[in-house]
């Protein structure tokens, strides 16, 4: 069965993002999400170089958490002020 990496690459960041203060494991992620290790692996790998994902560990007690992107008003504010 072939897998659309995007999709669940989208899955996945959809599911940090809702919930931002989970920390999960590749096989508690699997249960949740009801997917594949062998397909969430390079996923997560992959959420984690681009930074969406920190990875805590390594090998099978590995856990991920969702980088919370950094915006306050103050940076919205000097945003508008070149404007």
């Amino acid at each position: 069965m072939s897998v659309d990496r995007m999709s669940l690459q989208v899955e996945c960041t959809y599911f940090f993002e809702e919930n931002p203060y989970a920390i999960e494991t590749l096989h508690s992620l699997s249960t949740r999400l009801g997917r594949s290790i062998d397909h969430l692996e390079p996923i997560l790998d992959q959420l984690v170089a681009l930074t969406i994902l920190s990875k805590i560990g390594e090998g099978n007690e590995s856990i991920y958490r969702y980088n919370q992107p950094m915006i306050t008003s103050e940076k919205l504010g000097e945003q508008w002020k070149g404007a």
